[in-house]
């Protein structure tokens, strides 16, 4: 009997994957050329958005259909492993502020990840 995984979840391992990824490039990029360590912020939106972008895109291309509402739905559940994890870590970086953009951030990127993986995919 296989054990199925379901796209949701491969979808997250992938842009969490991916996010790890663009952070070791995009430090290594910054500790070794002259740039200004002020970048890594903004490189850390760039990611962020990139990540919960891909992942919209994946899981609404598997599906196929309804893909505003799965990318947020994909973007809602980045946040909150972010969350739990920025909890266990480092509870004092949590502000509203920041909650609310970062919140408003993944939905609107998971959203439109979500609808151009519906273009993507093989059923119309």
């Amino acid at each position: 009997m296989r054990n199925k995984i379901p796209v949701e979840l491969k979808g997250l391992g992938g842009a969490i994957i991916l996010a790890l990824l663009l952070c070791v490039t995009a430090s290594i990029v910054v500790y070794y050329t002259a740039l200004q360590e002020t970048l890594l912020n903004p490189l850390g939106k760039i990611i962020l958005v990139l990540s919960v972008f891909t992942g919209g895109c994946y899981v609404s291309k598997a599906y196929g259909n309804k893909g505003l509402v799965r990318g947020a739905a994909f973007g809602i559940m980045f946040f909150i492993l972010m969350f739990i994890t920025t909890l266990i870590y480092n509870p004092s970086h949590i502000y509203f502020k920041g909650f609310a953009y970062t919140l408003t951030v993944c939905i609107v990127s998971g959203g439109i990840g979500g609808i151009l993986g519906i273009g993507l995919s093989e059923e119309r």
